[in-house]
């Protein structure tokens, strides 16, 4: 999760127009609760037996965040907005089948995954 919390950091330092076509800067909040995902899935990959592969942490034009990783056949990809709105998407690499959602902004979700987290680190 080094790797991962490095990248955090420099989404943090990232400005206004931080691509020059007229990106928003990561937002604090998006960062916060990616952060708080990464953190929950890196507890539950490190009990799993299956390959895993490291985090990809990028920002996404609108001032969001996308976490991308690979765990045995699968590639996943979860974009957490500005709005603290959140989309997955799973590809099976084998079949190619994809399965995508979306969830709405919930209050105190930052604070429920980062309970959760700690209780997986356990």
């Amino acid at each position: 999760m080094a790797i991962a919390d490095g990248q955090f950091e420099a989404l943090r330092k990232l400005p206004e127009n931080w691509d020059g076509y007229g990106a928003a800067a990561p937002q604090a909040r998006a960062i916060d609760l990616a952060r708080s995902i990464t953190g929950l899935i890196d507890a539950g990959l490190r009990k799993s037996s299956a390959d895993s592969h490291p985090f990809h942490i990028s920002p996404t034009r609108v001032g969001g965040v996308l976490i991308e990783w690979e765990h045995g056949v699968m590639e996943h990809e979860v974009e957490v907005n500005p709005d603290a709105s959140i989309s997955f998407l799973h590809r099976n690499r084998s079949t190619g089948h994809i399965d995508t959602r979306q969830i709405s902004p919930v209050p105190l979700q930052l604070e429920l995954l980062q309970e959760l987290q700690q209780l997986l680190a356990a």
